[in-house]
């Protein structure tokens, strides 16, 4: 009888010693397979396989990081590449317009010429219209903001000016000579260029005469002569002395044909009738006559365009 009491209180001291090594985290500090095969639960104790030891698939390698920035903007993201941007500004200071607007080059006025500085727009995507009106060009020495210019030049002449809306593949042509209003070139804008002075002059190349239909017309001679003499853009002086002074019908075609009013009615409806060109008179230059730098900011004070001679 005393036997199998001392063999059943040995049997609860051997389990006592295996739960309190359990517990105490013995075995799985052994760091042999035994800790590996045994998993004790607080209801239930199991002889689990060892896991599979695998080196797993490769960890996946680290992307270079590319050498371009992007930036949001009115007219989208736009991708650029760091090196692009000009020294003393950081990518938030950049337009939604950077180097889609550019400068196209420029030169300073002196004693003898006057200064230009020429704009494009050749970055700008063929659905893109930007209001430039307000920009700032700044210079060592200065600046000039933008103006406001008559887009298309109505023949009365009352035309009001307003903010300059740009598209693709146009010019801004600024220069530092005065002149009578700022404007977009047409077809016929020559024609007012006989009575108002700009510098530069306005392009003389209106739409030419069509001689064939003149010599249906019974005019004189002498009158066609006058006619095929006009240079482009010219107008015609009815009481002109090289015209019979009975070849009425002349006269009065030379009235009311040859003048801006006649070409604007008569070729308003072209697809080109309106030019790529706007051309703006300041009365005066913010270049440095020989080394300068201009910097093309937009309405938010954001750079837009840097360009240095």
């Amino acid at each position: 009888m005393g036997g199998k009491i001392i063999i059943v209180l040995f049997g609860v001291f051997l389990l006592g010693l295996v739960i309190y090594a359990v517990n105490s985290n013995i075995v799985g500090k052994l760091g042999s397979p035994l800790g590996s095969l045994f998993h004790y639960s607080s209801s239930t104790w199991s002889i689990t396989a060892p896991a599979t030891i695998s080196s797993g698939p490769a960890a996946p390698r680290a992307q270079a990081t590319p050498n371009t920035a992007t930036y949001g903007g009115a007219s989208g993201s736009s991708t650029i590449n760091p090196a692009e941007i000009p020294a003393g500004f950081a990518l938030n200071q950049l337009s939604p317009y950077f180097k889609k607007i550019t400068f196209g080059g420029a030169s300073p006025a002196s004693s003898y010429y006057y200064g230009t500085i020429t704009l494009t727009t050749y970055g700008l995507q063929a659905s893109d219209t930007v209001d430039i009106t307000g920009w700032q060009i700044k210079t060592d020495r200065g600046g000039e903001y933008i103006p406001q210019a008559i887009d298309l030049y109505d023949p009365s002449g009352l035309a009001a000016a307003s903010d300059i809306i740009v598209g693709p593949n146009q010019y801004l042509y600024i220069y530092s000579s005065p002149g009578p209003f700022n404007l977009r070139l047409n077809e016929c804008i020559g024609y007012i260029g006989n009575s108002n002075k700009f510098t530069p002059a306005l392009p003389e190349n209106c739409p030419s005469v069509n001689q064939s239909a003149i010599s249906k017309m019974g005019f004189t001679g002498a009158c066609e002569n006058y006619i095929y003499s006009l240079g482009s853009c010219a107008e015609a002086d009815p009481n002109n002395i090289q015209i019979p002074r009975t070849d009425y019908a002349c006269q009065n075609y030379l009235e009311n044909n040859f003048n801006y009013k006649a070409c604007f009615n008569a070729h308003v409806g072209d697809a080109d009738f309106l030019s790529n060109q706007w051309w703006i008179w300041m009365g005066s230059s913010p270049l440095d006559q020989y080394h300068d730098t201009m910097d093309l900011f937009d309405k938010s004070g954001l750079l837009v365009d840097q360009y240095s001679y």
